[in-house]
């Protein structure tokens, strides 16, 4: 990826002063770029450089509205928010905005999902196996089953909605994100997981995140973008 370093970048905006919106804000800052303004949940802001948000299910449609009808880059790794995504790409087309949306921004998330989807199609051929996902958490992570896990549900399910694998969720403790993906069958089981070490991981990936949101804006190549279209350029 050719991607421009922060300090090449306009100034960031941070939306939320939560784990991952400070997490971002100093690895944004390591990396050589400035921090225009970081505002809490119900502050007053106006979009202006890149934005990341990073608040609560109930506000994050409304922010990446906000960022989409001024033009102005946002990436967000809010979630909870999904029922609206058609009215943001509809609002980001409209309007010449790029927005980008992850569930995890951990490249090593991005690889699970990857490896899950064709484990799903290895496991689709055989018989007596059936999935589970696991996920644990903090226990102040607001929503459950966690985003990572729906969408690592959604690449097990290979697109059918119907055949997703069911989801446990716990809360304990300090943990920063444990996922564990499991093909059981009577005699044996098989089991991918991802641990979270620490939330640099995260961060990281979101200001690579960032990076590529300025770099389709600079090329007015409007519209939504997952990790998916990071990893792929």
């Amino acid at each position: 990826m050719n991607l421009p370093p922060p300090s090449d970048l306009p100034p960031l905006t941070l939306v939320g002063r939560g784990k991952l919106g400070t997490a971002v804000r100093q690895a944004w800052v390591r990396a050589g770029g400035h921090v225009a303004r970081a505002v809490g949940a119900g502050e007053a802001w106006e979009p202006s450089g890149v934005v990341f948000e990073a608040t609560s299910p109930d506000a994050a449609a409304q922010n990446l509205l906000r960022c989409a009808t001024r033009g102005v880059p946002v990436v967000t790794g809010t979630t909870g928010w999904f029922d609206r995504l058609e009215e943001v790409e509809h609002a980001a087309l409209a309007h010449g905005a790029v927005v980008f949306w992850s569930t995890n921004f951990s490249p090593g998330v991005h690889a699970l999902n990857a490896i899950a989807r064709h484990a799903a199609e290895v496991f689709g051929r055989l018989h007596g196996y059936t999935a589970r996902i696991t996920e644990t958490h903090h226990v102040h992570k607001v929503d459950a089953p966690s985003g990572t896990a729906l969408t690592l549900a959604q690449h097990v399910s290979l697109g059918n909605p119907a055949s997703a694998p069911p989801i446990e969720s716990i809360r304990q403790g300090d943990v920063i994100g444990l996922h564990a993906l499991a093909w059981e069958s009577d005699h044996d089981a098989v089991v991918l997981q991802h641990e979270a070490k620490t939330r640099e991981g995260f961060a990281l990936g979101a200001v690579t995140a960032l990076r590529f949101a300025w770099a389709q804006h600079v090329e007015s190549r409007a519209g939504v973008y997952t990790m998916n279209d990071l990893f792929s350029t």
